[in-house]
């Protein structure tokens, strides 16, 4: 159930938990990237995995002003992390259990998600705690769900839920984002595009 509500909660307003409430964006991040590296590392323990999420989650959060100046690359690199490991595991990648394979690919995603982030930050955010959060709520009904672990004929169902839902949080989240943005970036934003018209 944890799962699912910090699934939700990441899902609609992780760009608006980001701009209100860092350390809380932060932990919730970390929870999300703890929770899947300890799937690959501990397989279906729910108690283990939650575990080793809470722990990424409380030391992120703790170490939010620490690496404020770093904040583009590291929330590029947590979002490319999450997206890559939650793409993973709805694929079916998870089942080999293998921590050093889950590094790998949290690597590779967070290098490809701190590149992105550099030009296109807010997009980056609303699409990694969309799809992040839609993994979580999907990983988390199969926990609480009675489903068969072998493939099957359905097992293209949770990823497809997965889908629809992280394209739902990344409209819900587009349709507010300038309301959740600073005045000081939307101000920016608009000066930007008036000096365009001008030239």
């Amino acid at each position: 159930m944890l799962m699912i509500l910090v699934g939700f909660a990441i899902l609609g307003f992780g760009l608006f938990i980001f701009y209100a409430w860092l350390p809380v964006f932060y932990a919730l991040f970390g929870f999300e990237i703890g929770l899947l590296l300890g799937g690959w590392m501990f397989g279906s323990a729910g108690s283990a995995r939650i575990a080793v999420g809470i722990a990424l989650g409380a030391v992120l959060a703790a170490a939010t002003y620490l690496i404020e100046p770093y904040r583009r690359i590291v929330v590029g690199y947590l979002g490319g992390s999450v997206v890559s490991l939650s793409l993973a595991s709805l694929i079916g990648l998870g089942r080999f259990d293998s921590a050093l394979l889950a590094a790998v690919i949290a690597v590779i995603g967070g290098v490809a998600g701190a590149m992105i982030a550099m030009r296109f930050f807010d997009a980056l955010v609303i699409a990694a705690s969309a799809y992040g959060g839609a993994t979580l709520i999907v990983l988390g009904a199969r926990m609480l769900l009675p489903i068969a672990s072998e493939p099957t004929a359905l097992s293209a169902i949770p990823a497809i839920i997965a889908i629809v839902l992280a394209i739902l949080g990344m409209r819900f989240q587009l349709q507010h984002m300038d309301e959740w943005r600073p005045a000081q970036f939307s101000g920016h934003r608009h000066a930007t595009e008036a000096g365009d018209r001008k030239k």
